[in-house]
């Protein structure tokens, strides 16, 4: 399991981290926040339409070929950066980024839910969110000071060099991606419609999707935020960071939480302690104080992914597993093109303060579906 998640942290480093990169040098190439936010939303758009696509290709001809596949396509992403350093070489990056992203990130998922016993998956898919937690402290940080020391091209050039990591481990560990046999099928409608009926499924569909929102205007909107309040682009790389940080570390408590409370109670309170943390992050300017509040929003956000990639393999069809986690992340990838387009131009109009209370809105949704 150590590999899966070596692999996990290695691409998901580079995805968390190009936004940043990309964010910035947006910045500095005069684009507004409008159009930082549909380069943003670029990143979601590959996904949206190829995310059930990859996730049947998941099921169907094993994971090594995805893994593969996405790896490759963020090397492209990051060289591209690197080589071209300006709004239309972003707007590759951004396709090229989300493109590989999708193929990876659902094999990989895929992967940690077969792996071992089935009565080690719920560990599997907590040592999973620890790696995401992980990748998302370590990319935004080095984003940051690679900025500070090197430029935009240094941060591009040192993400392109950790993404053939899955590369390099497949090639030399080929049995870590063998596959079980797939199940036969229990009847359910092979559409996506089909998948859809299933109101349990469904539900973690919607609350995933909304979640994911929560978690991504952060990381889109607080370089921006944090440059508006002339922060250099090391204090926001440690912002984000704490906030994975937060993530990270309320995932080790996760276990405990669980056998203390139910997954709808947990996943309720915790929304609504974040809908509060954000409606307050107009207010707060100290450097300490917004490094707290990220700590909080993370901690509170942190206990969204493992439980909803359980969730939903669990509550998956047999044989369709990967198909599952593809239409979650579609809807994960709605969030990832509307909120950034959104916040970018409320942002843009009347501010910080409307995007935050928006955000605070959605957490509010989350709980009311979650205590349902």
């Amino acid at each position: 399991m150590y590999l899966i998640v070596l692999m996990c942290v290695a691409i998901h480093s580079c995805y968390i981290g190009s936004k940043v990169v990309v964010s910035l040098l947006a910045v500095d190439l005069g684009a507004s926040q409008t159009t930082i936010g549909v380069i943003a939303a670029l990143y979601g758009v590959a996904p949206l339409i190829l995310g059930v696509h990859s996730g049947r290709l998941s099921d169907r001809a094993g994971v090594r070929l995805p893994i593969l596949m996405g790896a490759v396509l963020v090397v492209a992403a990051m060289l591209t950066g690197f080589l071209f350093q300006t709004l239309a070489g972003l707007i590759v990056v951004a396709i090229l980024m989300g493109t590989g992203f999708v193929y990876y990130n659902v094999s990989i998922q895929n992967l940690a839910g077969f792996h071992g016993a089935p009565g080690d998956r719920a560990r599997n898919f907590s040592w999973l969110a620890m790696g995401y937690s992980t990748s998302a402290f370590i990319g935004p940080m080095f984003a940051g000071f690679a900025i500070d020391i090197h430029g935009h091209a240094a941060a591009f050039l040192g993400f392109a060099l950790l993404a053939p990591v899955p590369i390099v481990v497949l090639a030399f560990n080929r049995s870590i991606t063998r596959s079980p046999p797939v199940p036969a099928s229990d009847g359910t409608s092979r559409t996506i419609f089909g998948l859809l009926r299933d109101p349990p499924l469904r539900r973690v569909v919607v609350m995933s999707g909304l979640m994911v929102a929560a978690w991504e205007m952060f990381i889109f909107y607080m370089p921006l935020h944090g440059h508006a309040l002339g922060l250099s682009a090391s204090t926001i790389g440690i912002v984000l960071g704490v906030y994975s940080v937060g993530a990270l570390f309320v995932r080790f408590l996760l276990p405990a939480l669980l056998r203390r409370t139910s997954p709808a109670r947990l996943l309720g309170t915790s929304m609504l302690i974040g809908a509060v943390a954000y409606a307050a992050l107009p207010w707060i300017q100290p450097t300490g104080l917004l490094i707290a509040a990220s700590f909080t929003i993370g901690l509170v956000l942190g206990v969204c992914q493992p439980l909803s990639m359980t969730l939903s393999f669990e509550r998956s069809p047999a044989g369709r597993t990967g198909e599952v986690t593809g239409l979650r992340l579609t809807a994960n990838n709605v969030a990832r093109i509307i909120v950034p387009v959104i916040s970018g131009m409320l942002g843009t109009a009347f501010g910080a303060a409307p995007v935050f209370w928006m955000n605070a809105m959605n957490l509010l949704a989350v709980s009311w579906l979650a205590r349902r």
